[in-house]
């Protein structure tokens, strides 16, 4: 049996490549191939969803080795059902989970068990943009107020150490692929594994847009502990006495993504790496120019956010006053 892990990384093509796999059922099984989604409960249902992996990952050694033969075994058995022979598991989060995953992975070996490992490198210049609006901004990850652009990238450029574990420890099965803005990753996806996917008619994730973004980084400087957007989604509101902040000062942390090259610079020793075990250079490549928003366009948006925001929260308020209503009557 064959079983390609796509271990990521984060923010390049992963969610595409993920909506890709769960929707060609009827293509892969054509060429007897089989998607496992992204978590591990091929090996116990209790490894099922985001809380599932974290028992998983979390796991022993020794209770690894016992998750490899249950995972073997559902390999085993939807092989004897379909006659499939390849098997896809697609998670981000396994890419700087390398050093964690090796006990499962050796004992899937030990069984006989074809690996194969597919990774994608996005150009630091583009990827620290994309990666501080996600984890920095939008899902802030860090504790304390929102981070500048040259602070969070310091801190998230580290990602870049996770594929060394992949290169040391299994570099004979390991493929790793630069990861473009204009790429069409589903299909490079397909040529990297041989393994036809069907294309997605839309594009999966779009890009949020800069007003979206600002409110949300002004809403989770507010909030001390790490936030996720659900939070701002049920939670917008002006609950303090502090004064509204600047938008042109969020504006610079959200969109002023000048110094990348002395962040890369600074971690040249990863990159070094990379280039010497994949080819990939992305060090002597020109510096991107950040396209920062006009500032007339951007107040225009952030308005129209707003007054949507507003129109909600007064149906809701309405609804929340009828309902109290109701209950007082009875």
């Amino acid at each position: 049996m064959r079983v390609i892990f796509h271990i990521g990384m984060g923010k390049t093509g992963t969610t595409s490549i993920q909506h890709a796999l769960a929707h060609s059922t009827e293509t892969l099984a054509a060429q007897n191939a089989h998607s496992l989604g992204m978590w591990f409960d091929a090996a116990d249902p209790k490894f099922a969803g985001l809380a599932g992996f974290g028992q998983f990952i979390t796991q022993s050694p020794e209770d690894k080795v016992i998750s490899a033969k249950g995972f073997h075994a559902h390999l085993a058995q939807v092989n004897t059902d379909t006659g499939a022979e390849t098997f896809i598991l697609s998670n981000e989060s396994l890419f700087h989970n390398g050093a964690r995953m090796e006990p499962f992975l050796r004992a899937l070996q030990d069984l006989d068990v074809h690996l194969e490992f597919l990774a994608y490198l996005r150009d630091p210049r583009a990827w620290l943009p994309s990666a501080h609006t996600q984890w920095a901004l939008r899902h802030k990850t860090n504790k304390g107020k929102v981070e500048p652009f040259a602070k969070s990238a310091r801190r998230l450029i580290k990602f870049y150490e996770g594929i060394t574990f992949w290169l040391d420890h299994f570099a004979d099965v390991t493929q790793v692929r630069e990861a473009t803005v204009d790429q069409d990753v589903v299909g490079d996806f397909s040529i990297a594994t041989g393994v036809a996917l069907d294309a997605p008619e839309a594009r999966v994730l779009e890009r949020p847009e800069p007003a979206d973004t600002l409110l949300r980084a002004m809403f989770n400087t507010r909030v001390h502990q790490p936030t996720l957007p659900d939070r701002f989604n049920r939670m917008v509101r002006n609950t303090s006495e502090k004064p509204v902040a600047a938008m042109r000062d969020f504006a610079d942390i959200c969109f002023d993504f000048a110094g990348a090259d002395d962040v890369i610079a600074e971690n040249a020793g990863i990159f070094d790496y990379i280039r010497e075990h994949t080819g990939l250079d992305f060090v002597q490549r020109p510096d991107v120019e950040a396209a920062i928003p006009d500032e007339a366009e951007l107040q225009r948006r952030v308005i129209d956010y707003l007054i949507d925001i507003t129109f909600q929260q007064a149906q809701r308020l309405k609804r929340l006053e009828h309902m109290v209503d109701t209950l007082r009557k009875d």
